[in-house]
């Protein structure tokens, strides 16, 4: 058996017992889970040569980090605010890597694309992130690392709720989308399209 030392003696004595009690069949899955899911540090290199090429992980000051799989709802509405930028004179995207900082990468689920030829942006003056559900203190964190890395326009929008927040050191409730140019997408006509695509397709929810 090898032998180690925690700093943490309590940790020590359940981590073991619950080794022990595994090679025995006895079950200890809080202890297991938490050894299983220990993260390991990676360099911002080392990320993109592992995770680069798969969608939906991001790079959180040296973890990846997996974002929530998102349902039909947000597919949905992440190409409806698409159409509605474009509409707006806006080119966007989303889940692409905005190199913002070295030790935080995220994907946006929808942002304006900026101009030039530059593979992946290391600026943004909009970005929209749909929310899903029990996501509320990795959004408000989100929030602040984007204003940080000097995005003007943050904008979180719940589906199911309905609503449009902006980020202004806090989440703000808003009646739409404010763009960099002044104009204003309508929450209104937002949830309407929504409405239409969900009719279409029988939903209910």
């Amino acid at each position: 058996m090898v032998r180690w030392r925690c700093l943490c003696p309590l940790f020590q004595v359940g981590v073991e017992s619950a080794l022990a009690g595994s090679r025995k069949g006895i079950a200890f899955p809080g202890i297991l889970k938490v050894m299983a899911s220990a993260p390991q540090f990676l360099t911002v290199e080392e990320f993109d040569e592992r995770y680069g090429g798969e969608s939906g992980w991001e790079y959180w000051y040296g973890r990846a980090v997996r974002k929530p799989v998102p349902d039909k709802l947000h597919a949905l509405l992440q190409r409806i605010l698409m159409q509605l930028l474009s509409a707006a004179g806006y080119e966007s995207g989303g889940e692409f890597d905005f190199k913002a900082r070295p030790d935080w990468q995220p994907r946006p689920d929808v942002a304006i694309l900026p101009e030039g030829d530059e593979r992946y942006p290391t600026k943004l003056s909009l970005v929209i992130e749909i929310r899903s559900e029990d996501q509320t203190k990795q959004l408000i964190e989100k929030c602040r690392n984007y204003e940080q890395a000097g995005v003007s326009h943050i904008f979180v929008v719940d589906p199911t709720a309905q609503v449009i927040y902006r980020w202004e050191k806090t989440l703000v409730e808003k009646q739409g989308l404010e763009l960099p140019n002044g104009s204003v997408i309508a929450g209104a006509a937002i949830w309407q399209e929504l409405q239409a695509a969900k009719k279409r397709l029988r939903m209910t929810l």
